[in-house]
């Protein structure tokens, strides 16, 4: 006995081509709205690149603002560099570490040395009237 196949035919598809124009291409698609959102973003990322640069390059008159002015940020920054004020940081940083391991624990009274500011005295000028 002799099977036979048969043979299915493919189904005809018809594909339809037209030409777009120019202002065609970009319809409200899917591709359009991926191009335009490419753009934002790195708009965004130059915007922001900018930005960081300006604050960069402007970070010691931010720093002179905080306190009020260019003069006095220069008399900051002398505190800062010098050795006395760097002593008295390490100073308090070593008690503050002494004191947070102490914590919990206990330990020997360790005596410390403090400073006491000394009062200041103020005069004043006051203008005598002559007739």
């Amino acid at each position: 006995m002799v099977f036979t196949k048969k043979i299915a035919k493919a189904p005809a598809v018809m594909v339809e081509t037209k030409k777009l124009s120019g202002k065609d291409t970009c319809c409200g698609g899917a591709s359009c709205f991926r191009k335009v959102k490419h753009c934002l973003v790195f708009l965004l990322v130059i915007l922001n690149t900018i930005l960081l640069i300006w604050v960069l390059c402007n970070q010691t008159k931010i720093e002179a603002d905080k306190v009020w002015g260019r003069a006095n940020y220069n008399m900051v920054e002398q505190i800062y560099k010098s050795a006395t004020f760097k002593a008295q940081q390490k100073q308090q940083i070593e008690q503050a570490l002494q004191m947070y391991q102490g914590w919990g624990t206990q330990q020997a009274a360790q005596p410390t040395t403090t400073t006491t500011a000394q009062p200041t005295t103020t005069t004043t000028a006051t203008p005598t009237v002559t007739q």
